[in-house]
């Protein structure tokens, strides 16, 4: 048994080998349950059933049909189980050969936002991604996308052209009406399975999501107590049970920049919620909390909330640079790169930037704008390093005060490239 022309093996026309010869499988349109479908995806290892179609959906076959079997059960073993007219023996021709996506050919992820729960709804469908158009996009079906991708509860359902900027290419899925229960997106209502090539990308739908970890009692998203989803509220996390591997899943998943440190229990205060002494086995690399593997409570008590300190920076770089050691300050939040101010940029700060960048030791400040001003407003953050700092995310940062930055006055550095 196989699937053809679907762009992968849990999806596409249903073929099946007999004599040394594959062929395709036709059935009628009495057989309207599609239980064959059933069988053919676990059969396969492919999951459950997302859409089957007796209309030749993936091309219809050029060679022999082999089987038009009817009324499956559902709960056979192989395809070969269900009644049938015999090898080669049917009343239905090819454009009625059947095919199927299984769960297991499909995908769903965010695109263009700041962080794996926010932004454009896009479906991975016969091997390539396309956006979900809906006219009539509503919280429920935000809902189900949310909690499929373990980002919690929609915080909010968007056009992507509000929020994110339309896709560009294909359309996976049209007109989707969820109830808010379902468990993955193709279980709700779907009247169009694509992919389809469209021009026109006005209904591409988007959503954000509450998330599945936040950090509280900072002074910004990037620094506080790490608290969970648990159901419809959120809780603590013990610190006996968040290690640094935890911490850089929270960072990414929030959107932020490397994890700089795992402070103690009063940083941020004890907050007036309970605690889960439950932990989490991450190995740094999972985009989100919800998919480390979860550790169960041991029972021995608390000693306190965790915190997390995640740099606000997801990027520093050098722009206007002919060797990638000498250049203007840049700096990237949630993805957006902008110009530092040059006001209150002294050497300690050139100290860490350099170091971090691998550059060496900082050789001298030059005056504001001397590699240009960049595109977009200069940001008003003023660091404030010792120049000990191990990362420039560490050093204390606060706003430039009036007046504003002068146009132009972006902060420059040389480092010594050793």
């Amino acid at each position: 048994l196989r699937l053809v022309g679907g762009g992968g093996r849990c999806a596409g026309r249903v073929e099946v080998k007999h004599d040394g010869e594959w062929g395709s499988v036709c059935v009628f349109d009495f057989d309207r349950e599609a239980q064959w479908a059933v069988v053919v995806c676990r059969q396969l290892g492919c999951g459950r059933v997302a859409k089957a179609s007796p209309y030749a959906p993936f091309g219809q076959g050029t060679g022999r049909i082999w089987l038009q079997p009817y009324f499956c059960r559902g709960t056979e073993d192989d395809l070969g189980a269900c009644p049938d007219f015999g090898w080669g023996e049917h009343i239905c021709g090819h454009e009625r050969d059947v095919g199927v996506t299984c769960t297991d050919a499909m995908e769903l992820r965010l695109a263009g936002g700041s962080s794996p729960c926010a932004g454009r709804v896009e479906v991975k469908l016969q091997g390539h991604w396309g956006s979900v158009e809906d006219d009539i996009w509503d919280m429920e079906d935000a809902e189900v996308v949310c909690q499929q991708l373990g980002c919690g509860s929609a915080a909010g359902a968007f056009y992507a052209r509000d929020r994110f900027g339309e896709g560009d290419g294909l359309v996976s899925l049209a007109l989707v009406d969820c109830s808010g229960q379902e468990s993955t997106l193709w279980d709700c209502q779907i009247r169009g399975w694509g992919p389809y090539n469209a021009s026109l990308h006005a209904w591409d739908t988007a959503v954000v999501c509450q998330g599945f970890s936040r950090l509280v009692g900072g002074d910004g998203a990037c620094a506080g107590r790490l608290e969970m989803r648990q159901g419809r509220a959120w809780v603590g996390v013990c610190e006996d049970q968040v290690d640094m591997a935890v911490a850089k899943v929270v960072c990414k998943e929030l959107g932020c920049g490397a994890a700089l440190a795992i402070a103690g229990s009063g940083r941020f205060g004890a907050g007036s919620g309970s605690l889960w002494d439950g932990g989490f086995q991450c190995n740094g690399t999972e985009p989100l909390l919800s998919a480390c593997a979860r550790r169960p409570p041991q029972g021995r008590g608390c000693s306190g909330p965790a915190s997390v300190i995640c740099s606000p920076y997801t990027g520093f770089r050098l722009g206007n640079s002919s060797s990638g050691c000498s250049g203007r300050v840049e700096v990237a939040v949630r993805g957006t790169w902008g110009s530092v101010c040059a006001s209150e940029w002294e050497m300690p700060d050139a100290q860490v930037l350099c170091r971090h960048l691998g550059c060496g030791p900082a050789f001298s400040v030059p005056p504001g704008g001397s590699f240009g001003s960049g595109e977009g407003p200069l940001r008003p953050d003023t660091f404030g390093c010792s120049g000990s700092e191990r990362h420039p995310g560490e050093c204390p940062v606060a706003v430039l005060g009036k007046p504003p930055c002068a146009p132009g006055n972006a902060a420059a550095v040389n480092c010594s490239g050793v």
